[in-house]
């Protein structure tokens, strides 16, 4: 039934126009781009670059040993988030619309990827395991990585920070366990990883692997080293 109220008959006509308006802008995107998946970033700029980054060799490489379709986009989404700040881009827009879709973990896989910790991570393993074992690893990694990584920041408290290490380490016990910092948290990262090392220095070696502002801890667990 319709409203006898001229104004609120305005108000609702130009709701329906405007979620009209936006329903059909984003047809044009996924028509345009011709990908639903991602449709959901809803900037066209973003969409583009998304898209370009599906020929990057790291891009192939993920997708060859994982066959999980989520995972696709949210390291698609990873590489993406490092475009866009290479560019100098906002991200936090993406980065939310990566949460509000795909939660914690989903943001938490793409930041791994957007740090270029994937790459860094591969030449760590890349030796020490068969063709098999490297594809069964990565796809624990990505399915676990909560379980793996942790990124320190510079609010962090240590003595939290160490134990919550320590006890993943122990509760899960990861062939590789990664620590990474950025900028002024690099100094916080040290001190952690160390005091994580003293707790399980029997089973696990470090290897250090750092660039410009960056730092990220390997521990390697002693029985996969080769």
């Amino acid at each position: 039934m319709s409203s006898d109220d001229p104004i609120e008959s305005a108000t609702q006509g130009a709701t329906k126009a405007i979620l009209d308006y936006s329903f059909d802008r984003l047809k044009q995107l996924i028509k345009r781009f011709g990908d639903r998946n991602i449709a959901f970033i809803e900037d066209p700029e973003t969409i583009g670059i998304a898209k370009d980054l599906r020929n990057k060799g790291e891009f192939v490489f993920f997708k060859e040993n994982v066959e999980d379709k989520e995972l696709h986009i949210l390291f698609q989404m990873g590489l993406t988030l490092r475009e866009l700040e290479i560019k100098g881009k906002v991200l936090n827009q993406l980065k939310e619309k990566i949460r509000d879709k795909y939660g914690a973990k989903g943001l938490h896989i793409a930041h791994f990827v957007q740090n270029g910790l994937f790459s860094k991570y591969l030449g760590n393993i890349l030796e020490k395991l068969s063709r098999f074992e490297l594809k069964s690893e990565i796809q624990e990694l990505f399915a676990h990585i909560e379980n793996k990584v942790i990124f320190i920041k510079q609010k962090d408290d240590i003595k939290q920070k160490v134990n919550e290490i320590i006890t993943k380490i122990n509760a899960h016990s990861p062939e590789t366990f990664i620590i990474s910092s950025v900028g002024s948290a690099t100094k916080i990262c040290e001190v952690i990883k160390t005091k994580v090392i003293q707790g399980i220095s029997s089973n696990y070696t470090c290897e250090l692997n750092e660039s410009k502002d960056k730092v990220i801890y390997f521990l390697n667990r002693k029985d996969n080293i080769l």
